[in-house]
């Protein structure tokens, strides 16, 4: 027997010791379980270990943290972290030119033998660590390593910090690049971890999670599209998986700015407007707009206009502002068809145009109206997201060329590179026969207050699941619920300054219990809002109803769940 292979059984005989000294109440020593994780950084990943075309796989370091116990400071609450096994690593790439594939795999002492992987966000290009509270929990949840998952994460084979600021889209100049922010790094990614986590604990993980948010939800349901024996359950919140058509609507939404800016003044008029229409339809009037589908008609912003048409103000809005928004809120048709036969973007929906999108960013100024107008290059500064990535994806991803004028951009022009970033791109195809034959759950979460991406794509998708595979089969496998008000971060306020809404749920529980034990997720989950210091006072409830519910007012505490019932418009 080679040296190799006896280091293995020594890992393997160290990791069930302690799987089996915990179980009994006795915990290994530290000497065996710093020397258990150490010998990780000698492990060799084996070529074969990832299914797709690859360069070699190298674990750079493993350490063995101590626990660590919450901590208040700076006012900001840092939650407690068990012991675990720190492996850091590099996939390194098949093109010289290309950049390597960045990873972080967490390995508690005590595991739950299951495993999450965390999705990335944006353009991705940062190592995601699978350290960090899930995407909307509330601040007293505990960290999915607390609670005996492995975790880990990836920067998508691409650094940022490598491309001039304010370009987030220049790594898609290089093709392998491109592929694996597409799919590729986060299932080489998977493959590298169930291998080590096999050396560490001498066995796989009997669950394997993905929970992704934005372009992380993307990936999520690109897994379950690509790679669907790879994963028993994942949770997509506000998911990009139209990459193609939201950055086409970017710059849609964005040209026309550069000559007639819709100021960052006139948001809180628009919110007003939308309240006004809308905030009584779920039988409560406080500012918060929970029929969100119901809303959509009522809104009529002609009223608004100036006196000539002419723009006179923050009071009122130009021809112009007012030509914009119509187009918001119209779907961005395509000449030609994308991936999956679609034609056509959603349009984005009222509601809370003037709640956070945050820590202090007004949603819709973010997104859509910036600071200042969109100027040519980008101004990263104080330009919208939309102009940023929309103009950033259009240069480095479609036209290939860092100073093409995109105001000038035509897609029937560049047709052939569309169609094929798209079948790159976009996760839209609602054919999940096989991840539903092996018992797949998923759990999709769209935010009504998104002024990133439209919650209608969401919906959509989940029509089209519904065609596909049949109702009952979609029933089986499937959750999608909606968070009125929600923005794009998950943060939402009453109209015009008012108090926070709830937002914060827990997702990866009943993922867990559907898989796991056969529990669906019920009709409605319980979305609170909590005092971010301990001990995290709960200030809110209110349910986050099954599509198409919403939360209807019917009586009570406003601040209780118990007072509302989710009732379809």
């Amino acid at each position: 027997m080679n040296q190799l292979n006896i280091r293995a059984l020594l890992r393997a005989g160290f990791a069930l010791l302690a799987l089996t000294l915990s179980a009994c109440g006795s915990a290994p020593t530290a000497d065996k379980l710093a020397g258990s994780c150490a010998d990780l950084a000698r492990h060799a990943i084996a070529p074969g270990a990832m299914a797709l075309p690859s360069g070699k796989a190298l674990i750079t370091s493993a350490v063995l943290v101590p626990a660590s116990a919450a901590t208040v400071g700076g006012g900001a609450f840092t939650p407690a972290l068990p012991q675990f096994c720190k492996v850091s690593g590099t996939i390194a790439s098949r093109d010289p030119a290309a950049q390597a594939i960045n990873f972080q795999l967490n390995l508690p002492t005590t595991w739950n033998g299951k495993a999450v992987q965390y999705g990335g966000g944006g353009f991705n290009g940062v190592l995601i660590t699978g350290l960090t509270p899930l995407r909307d929990a509330a601040p007293d949840d505990a960290l999915p390593i607390a609670r005996g998952y492995a975790t880990f994460g990836q920067d998508s084979g691409h650094q940022s910090s490598a491309f001039p600021a304010g370009e987030p889209g220049a790594f898609a100049m290089n093709d392998e690049m491109l592929e694996n922010f597409a799919f590729a790094s986060y299932k080489k990614v998977k493959d590298v971890a169930v291998d080590v986590m096999g050396a560490y604990y001498a066995r796989a993980p009997q669950r394997m999670y993905y929970f992704g948010g934005s372009e992380g939800g993307r990936e999520g349901l690109t897994m379950a599209q690509r790679f669907p024996a790879d994963y028993d359950g994942i949770v997509s919140v506000v998911p990009v998986i139209n990459w193609t058509g939201l950055f086409h609507a970017f710059v849609r939404n964005q040209v026309p700015q550069q000559k007639d800016w819709l100021q960052a003044g006139k948001v809180a008029l628009i919110a007003k407007a939308t309240s006004e229409a809308c905030d009584a339809l779920d039988g409560l009037a406080d500012g918060v707009v929970n029929n969100y589908m119901g809303c959509q008609a009522r809104v009529d912003l002609q009223p608004l206009r100036c006196p000539d048409g002419n723009d006179a103000g923050t009071h009122c809005l130009s021809d112009a502002e007012l030509r914009l928004m119509r187009a918001v809120h119209s779907p961005y048709v395509f000449p030609f068809t994308i991936a999956n036969g679609l034609t056509t973007y959603p349009q984005w929906l009222y509601g809370h145009e003037d709640s956070l999108d945050g820590p202090s960013a007004v949603s819709m100024v973010r997104w859509v109206t910036g600071s200042a107008a969109p100027a040519v290059p980008p101004d990263a500064a104080r330009n919208s997201t939309q102009w940023i990535y929309g103009s950033s994806w259009i240069r480095y991803g479609i036209a290939r060329d860092k100073n093409y004028d995109v105001r000038h951009y035509r897609p029937e022009d560049f047709r052939e590179r569309v169609q094929a970033t798209s079948a790159l791109m976009d996760s839209t195809n609602p054919d999940l026969s096989a991840f539903f034959a092996r018992g797949g759950k998923l759990i999709l979460r769209e935010n009504a207050g998104d002024r990133a991406q439209s919650a209608l794509m969401g919906i959509q998708y989940h029509d089209a699941l519904v065609a596909r595979m049949g109702a009952a089969a979609t029933e089986r496998s499937v959750r999608l619920y909606v968070s009125p008000g929600s923005t794009h971060s998950g943060n939402s306020r009453a109209v015009a300054g008012g108090p926070a809404v709830p937002t914060m749920v827990d997702l990866l529980g009943p993922l867990d219990r559907w898989v796991s034990a056969g529990d669906a997720p019920p009709n409605a989950l319980v979305q609170v809002v909590k005092a971010s210091l301990p001990p995290f006072a709960m200030q809110a409830s209110r349910p986050m109803c099954r599509y198409p519910g919403y939360p209807h007012y019917i009586g009570g505490d406003r601040a209780q769940t118990s007072s509302y019932e989710c009732r379809h418009p």
